[in-house]
């Protein structure tokens, strides 16, 4: 009974790290979640054109907190941006992403860049219990 009770101590503290805690307010949680992912985005060379935050869902023990974003940029710094949002703490889970090509602007002498525009869904959770 001791081996279980430490197992579930363990487990408890690893899910402590992957979700807000229950103290923290739902809508602070939501501006918190909004300005990171908008800063992850941003630091990866996107623009952000658009950003909302979702109603909070109730499913079992967690609130899904949700942020809406469209961004503009090239697919590499795309790919940079969900490496990065991959690592984040607490979890930053993408619920949607839709890509699609965008017209790039380029000079008579410049390469050719493929710039997309990007629609996601990310989430992170909020213990209730």
């Amino acid at each position: 009974e001791e081996t279980l009770e430490e197992a579930a101590r363990e487990a408890a503290t690893e899910v402590d790290k992957l979700v807000y805690p229950v103290s923290a307010d739902s809508a602070t949680v939501a501006a918190e979640l909004q300005s990171k992912v908008r800063d992850v985005l941003g630091e990866a060379g996107l623009s952000v054109t658009n950003s909302q935050v979702m109603p909070v869902r109730e499913q079992g023990s967690f609130d899904y907190i949700g942020v809406k974003l469209t961004v503009t940029g090239g697919l590499p710094a795309l790919d940079t941006a969900l490496a990065e949002l991959a690592v984040y703490l607490p979890l930053v889970l993408v619920e949607a992403l839709e890509v699609y090509p965008a017209r790039a602007r380029r000079g008579r002498d410049e390469p050719e860049q493929q710039l997309v525009t990007a629609s996601l869904q990310v989430l992170s959770l909020r213990a209730i219990q």
